[in-house]
């Protein structure tokens, strides 16, 4: 996948480095419109997946690990599962922030779509960001 910060999430980024705004939990989403991430984007351009079963996932802030020097992740991976008939096509996923909403980035899977269909069905992502 090709994770972009687009400009709205490069501001919360800067702002929490120089302290300026308190950081914030992330809201993990599935995206099922087939869009690729782009600097102008903010939430409104993702069409959030709907199948059953599916929930946006909190990630707490203390749950990233540093993966590496320039490199973190989170620590586990997170699936997200169908619980009926569905007809979603899965693209990719972004993250919002928990209390602003705002974008921080997204993340388009080169082998997208992937159909979620049937009952058990899952997709799973371990969200990470290097500088």
């Amino acid at each position: 996948m090709t994770l972009l910060v687009p400009t709205v999430g490069a501001n919360v980024v800067l702002e929490n480095i120089v302290n300026r705004t308190a950081p914030q939990n992330l809201i993990l989403h599935l995206f099922i419109n087939n869009v690729t991430p782009a600097n102008t984007d903010t939430a409104a351009t993702y069409t959030e997946a709907v199948f059953p079963g599916y929930a946006a996932i909190t990630l707490a802030g203390g749950t990233w690990n540093a993966s590496s020097a320039r490199s973190i992740a989170y620590s586990a991976i997170q699936t997200f599962t169908c619980s009926g008939v569905s007809t979603d096509n899965v693209y990719g996923y972004y993250l919002t922030q928990a209390t602003s909403g705002t974008l921080v980035w997204a993340e388009r899977d080169p082998s997208a779509p992937f159909a979620v269909r049937n009952s058990g069905d899952k997709v799973q992502i371990t969200p990470t960001i290097t500088a």
